[in-house]
């Protein structure tokens, strides 16, 4: 049945690229295909064939490649593109992949290759669907995305949720080292199981040994009755230590003991507690190097990292922050009962190019401070935080197709526009003429603005 085919949407401004692709593609019962001559037509196609793929040329008349994906980014953020180049445009294709698309592949056509490629996109599909079900077909247990490196990590997140060793998983804060952890009990055979968050950060000294291993009664000052830790909570299931770099030497001691031999006493108590806990920890410190400095014990450091895992920052997934914008924009909709639809091009660009030092979680702070502020339907530079705002640059590269001056004064015209949402006096103002003159090259180059 056609809905349970992958959509594919085939762009190139040679038709006989097209047929090609068709006529190899059409016994493979796992795709639906569609064609377009230029960006302009695949944009058109899109708005009444939900395409979950796109192969795209670079170099088209009318709209280019890299253009278009720039439009599917902000407006289809879930499609996954593959552009299509020639071996002369490498810096086409670096380019490409700077901007959010999924891969390229050189012309001309290696149908094997596209089909290798294509497999992949529907097992990462397949992987983000199966188990369980969701209502968000990019989300994995409860983390969202769609970039390659995501994948692989959602890939190695399923093989370690089947095994019971102790996972260490690094990253930098804000990154969704939690949610992994989550991700990891809920495959697992132990998902019924408790799932038990400890920050060890935000344990003192004095207490961090009772809060995890409990405590008896009269332990110490305040200690008026039994009370069972962190551990016996988690009994059956998984115990995520978040930070556990900052434990103390002490406590390191009797953690160590618990993932050798599976028991602990209580703070003040001779009774042997044997428990049977999953251990998951995370860190965004350099745990090598705090073993070094004396820090951290070599010995529990070995025993934590039997299986490494890594959170990737948010700069190094780029193809992900629109979907994750989109994301935070209809969760914050909600919250503040508003109807934001959507982001303006230069707020896009804007997100997509910014390093975000607190990945993830500095973009839905951004993305609720810009809902906040914003009245109309589409958030714009001026709703983003100064931060954000004072990152940007009016500065952008052109991409050229021939070496005419009329066509370079054509394509800065369509860019200024586009950056300035098609506000001819603004427009005007930065490229340093009259608001009559840009009307009058827009006349002569056709340059309209699009439905």
């Amino acid at each position: 049945m056609n809905q349970d085919k992958c959509r594919i949407l085939y762009v190139d401004d040679e038709p006989a690229y097209g047929r090609l692709f068709s006529r190899a593609m059409e016994d493979d019962d796992r795709f639906l295909i569609r064609t377009a001559g230029n960006g302009k037509e695949a944009l058109h196609i899109l708005r009444e064939y939900p395409a979950e793929v796109v192969l795209t040329d670079i170099l088209m008349p009318h709209m280019g490649g890299l253009d278009l994906l720039e439009e599917i980014k902000r407006n289809y953020p879930e499609i996954f593109v593959l552009i299509l180049t020639g071996v002369d445009s490498s810096n086409n294709a670096v380019k490409a992949m700077k901007a959010g698309a999924y891969d390229y592949i050189l012309k001309p056509l290696d149908i094997e290759m596209i089909r290798r490629q294509l497999g992949k996109i529907l097992e990462h599909r397949r992987l983000l669907k199966e188990p369980p079900p969701t209502d968000d077909e990019f989300r994995f247990e409860n983390m969202i995305g769609k970039d390659q490196i995501m994948f692989k990590l959602f890939e190695k997140i399923q093989q370690v949720a089947q095994s019971d060793a102790t996972v260490l998983i690094n990253g930098e804060s804000g990154t969704g080292k939690e949610l992994i952890a989550e991700a990891i009990h809920a495959r697992s055979a132990r998902c019924a199981k408790p799932f038990v968050r400890v920050n060890c950060a935000a344990l003192t000294e004095t207490l961090i040994n009772s809060a995890l291993f409990g405590h008896e009664k009269g332990a110490f000052t305040g200690a008026t009755a039994r009370k069972p830790g962190f551990f016996e909570f988690a009994s059956g299931g998984t115990i995520f230590l978040d930070e556990i770099g900052d434990i103390p030497i002490q406590t390191q001691v009797a953690l160590l003991r618990v993932l050798e031999v599976g028991s602990f006493q209580r703070v003040g108590g001779n009774e042997t507690i044997h428990v049977d806990v999953r251990v998951i920890c995370a860190t965004n410190k350099n745990l090598a190097c705090s073993v070094k400095d004396k820090l951290f014990r070599e010995d529990l450091y070995y025993r934590i990292n039997v299986v490494s895992l890594t959170a990737p920052p948010l700069r190094e997934r780029r193809t992900d922050i629109p979907l994750l914008a989109r994301f935070f924009l209809e969760l914050y909709n909600k919250k503040t009962c508003k109807q934001v639809t959507g982001f303006s091009k230069q707020t896009t660009a804007i997100l997509s190019n910014y390093q975000w030092p607190g990945n993830v979680r500095q973009l839905a702070n951004c993305i609720e401070h810009a809902v906040v502020f914003c009245s109309g339907h589409q958030i714009l530079p001026e709703h983003l935080s100064e931060e954000l705002q004072a990152e940007t640059s009016d500065d952008f590269t052109l991409t050229l197709y021939d070496s005419s001056l009329a066509s370079a004064e054509k394509t800065l015209i369509r860019r200024v526009l586009e950056a300035k949402d098609w506000h001819l006096s603004q427009a005007a103002e930065a490229l340093g003429i009259a608001r009559g003159t840009l009307y009058s090259k827009m006349e002569r180059y056709q340059i309209h603005k699009p439905d």
